[in-house]
């Protein structure tokens, strides 16, 4: 009796942590150096992004990039379901992390997300997959969704030809976002 409840008590206690080693810790926003460099505020949830060629990615996953060829499957949890929302996909690292003096590269955009539905929002700028050059170290390619300030659809006004150059904060402070409420990155070396 007493070494099948210990017994239970180690399955149960290592489901328990291997269930939890699984989990995106926001943290790693601030000792990756994109909380305070890029964007002012760790998200307040995790964005779920999975590739059809694998698992979910934990915030800070290393991947090679034929891994990241095919867009992902997104899913978030909205604050409010009643909002629109915008995710964006950049890479601050281009053309290198030594020498970033493209940053920040435009890779995804999507916005007018009702609630959670990502795939009701409009593609402002299709998926471009990560490529960082051969040479190169791996780079940071982030993902964060944004709550849209009111229930009207934002203008698209971008040139989608230019990519280069995106700053996220600019960004964010024109379209008067509010967030991140959602987040999540990973590194991609060249495969």
């Amino acid at each position: 009796m007493t070494f099948k409840l210990v017994c239970w008590i180690f399955i149960i206690s290592s489901l328990c942590i291997s269930s939890l080693k699984g989990a995106c810790d926001l943290k790693k926003f601030r000792e990756n150096g994109i909380v305070l460099e890029i964007i002012p505020d760790v998200p307040q949830s995790v964005i779920k992004i999975q590739y059809p060629s694998r698992r979910a990615i934990d915030c800070g996953a290393v991947l090679f990039s034929n891994a990241t060829k095919d867009e992902p499957r997104i899913e978030f949890k909205a604050l409010n379901s009643d909002k629109l929302h915008t995710l964006v996909m950049f890479d601050p690292d281009i053309p290198t992390p030594q020498d970033p003096y493209l940053a920040s590269y435009r890779h995804w955009l999507v916005e007018n997300i009702p609630g959670s539905s990502f795939h009701e929002g409009y593609t402002i700028s299709s998926y471009v997959s990560p490529n960082p050059p051969l040479t190169s170290n791996a780079h940071r390619y982030i993902f964060l969704i944004y709550q849209q300030p009111k229930d009207e659809k934002l203008e698209n006004n971008f040139d989608n030809n230019k990519r280069t150059h995106f700053q996220i904060n600019t960004f964010v402070q024109n379209r008067n976002l509010i967030g991140p409420i959602a987040g999540n990155f990973m590194y991609v070396r060249h495969s």
